[in-house]
């Protein structure tokens, strides 16, 4: 079994169903499985990850990576990980000299295109990444890569659902050199 697996891409990707399933599987395989989600995201209510279509699992609220080694289990659920701080070489050492199973999902990019949090570091030294794409807000293709912002940030970090699409590359292209104008 691959230790540390990550599901990636924009908003509306499917990321968070993934999880759910990686959850489920676990569950019925009588594995100790525990949820982690970050304080910072409360979209759905405390303690909880929710598909937007396909369910709920209860999970604990933590702020630092360094949280995990505070409680014990064969399977760690992380949902939303780029808003988590901390070193990742806990998340390494925990699958390496502890033989847990990590299943994390996140945002690999702003909606800057720039790289979000901790993403790049856990995809880098993860055994095995899905990326996900969406059904483009505005052409209607899979193919949207990117969850852009409609409208101005004051901040970096913008928790929400309402305020952002999935777009494929030429669409945000599009939408960025109209913004410009």
């Amino acid at each position: 079994m691959t230790k540390i697996n990550v599901f990636t891409g924009p908003m509306f990707s499917g990321k968070t169903n993934l999880l759910l399933g990686a959850y489920e599987r676990a569950t019925i395989a009588h594995k100790k499985v525990l949820a982690f989600k970050p304080k910072l995201d409360n979209r759905f209510g405390d303690n909880v990850i929710k598909s937007r279509r396909f369910g709920e699992i209860e999970a604990i609220c933590i702020s630092c990576i360094e949280d995990l080694k505070n409680y014990d289990a064969e399977v760690y659920i992380i949902d939303e990980f780029q808003f988590l701080t901390g070193d990742i070489k806990v998340i390494v050492q925990m699958a390496d000299e502890k033989d847990k199973v990590f299943f994390i999902s996140g945002l690999d990019m702003t909606a800057e295109k720039k790289p979000f949090g901790h993403m790049p570091e856990i995809l880098a030294v993860a055994d095995h990444v899905e990326k996900c794409v969406a059904i483009c807000n505005d052409c209607a293709e899979e193919n949207a890569i990117y969850s852009y912002f409609l409208g101005k940030k004051d901040t970096d970090i913008v928790v929400g659902n309402n305020e952002y699409i999935p777009l494929c590359r030429k669409c945000y292209t599009k939408r960025m050199k109209k913004s410009a104008l």
